[in-house]
């Protein structure tokens, strides 16, 4: 007996409807799979960014050393699960520049997500790239540990 056979006679249209079924189901999986991660990396970035330029201005304040805020600021992004590629792409500046006294420090935090697409076709690694950027006050900055 041939098995395309059985797909074109009566019997055969609900093996037909549930292959068909069972193919859409899969591409739609994938998909949840593969954009879930960049949409969620999205959402994310936001309060890290916010978190991280918090963390900055507070250690700013009570150090006044701009290399230990970057270090501090590295260290954060460590425990948050950020990799050493984002961490070295990531960026923070001291505010006004000219100035001694810095009144405000802008971070921007890079991320990837991270697809099994994106992962291994590295033209289209740059979809995966998130950047945020966000401004805290070293004037009005408070103590981030309990959050």
């Amino acid at each position: 007996m041939n098995p395309l056979r059985a797909l074109n006679d009566e019997s055969g249209q609900i093996l037909a409807q549930v292959i068909k079924v069972g193919i859409i189901v899969l591409v739609l999986a994938f998909l949840i799979i593969e954009v879930g991660p960049i949409i969620w990396g999205r959402i994310t970035i936001i309060n890290d960014a916010e978190d991280v330029a918090m963390g900055v201005a507070f250690e700013y304040k009570m150090t006044e050393s701009q290399s230990g805020a970057i270090e501090a600021a590295a260290q954060k992004m460590r425990l948050m699960g950020y990799s050493d590629e984002e961490i070295r792409e990531s960026t923070v500046e001291f505010l006004p520049v000219e100035s001694q006294t810095k009144e405000t420090v802008r971070v921007t935090v890079v991320k990837y997500a991270n697809t099994l697409i994106t992962r291994h076709v590295s033209y289209l690694k740059r979809f995966a790239r998130m950047a945020k950027t966000a401004e805290a006050s070293v004037a009005s900055a408070t103590s981030t540990k309990g959050k």
